[in-house]
């Protein structure tokens, strides 16, 4: 009984040392492990013929060094009439302007891309239906005019879900 408790207890003492460094190692990594994102919001498909400005969401993005020309263009772009959610600079460095958006909100694209002189239209796999307008060192300025309305060929559009007010207590 003896030879038994000298060969079990230091096999039990490494055993529970080994489980709480195991234990420190899966601790450590859940609490250095990044935050989650959130799900991006997808788009509301909306039913109509022709978009008009105000129905497009546009986040305005500086990718150039010229100070503040995100924020001129926002505001330009909220005095044609559209819904201008963001404006802000980017780490993307760009030269010319670009319109991005979701491969199912190109016509809000073109929509947008027609208030700005020479933009380059591209599409990637966002689901939001927003459109990025994003403005370089060599941006070449606003079109004098655009595009009233953009035909909507599908007849659905996938507009940002505007947010719904929550119920208020009836009292």
């Amino acid at each position: 009984m003896r030879i038994f408790r000298l060969v079990a207890t230091p096999v039990l003492l490494l055993g529970l040392l080994g489980f709480l460094v195991w234990g420190a190692s899966w601790g450590w990594r859940a609490l250095t492990a990044p935050l989650p994102t959130p799900e991006p919001t997808p788009c509301a498909t909306t039913a109509m013929t022709a978009l008009a400005p105000g129905n497009a969401s546009v986040r305005v993005l500086n990718g150039g060094f010229s100070s503040g020309l995100a924020t001129r263009v926002g505001e330009d772009l909220k005095e044609r009439g559209f819904n201008v959610i963001k404006i802000t600079n980017t780490d993307e460095r760009i030269t010319n302007t670009i319109v991005r958006s979701g491969s199912n909100n190109v016509e809000a694209a073109t929509l947008v891309g027609s208030y700005l002189n020479e933009p380059t239209l591209e599409t990637d796999a966002r689901i939001d239906g927003t459109i990025d307008v994003l403005v370089g060192t060599d941006f070449r300025g606003m079109s004098e005019a655009g595009l009233e309305s953009v035909p909507v060929e599908s007849g659905t559009i996938c507009l940002p879900p505007s947010p719904s007010a929550s119920p208020s207590p009836e009292g």
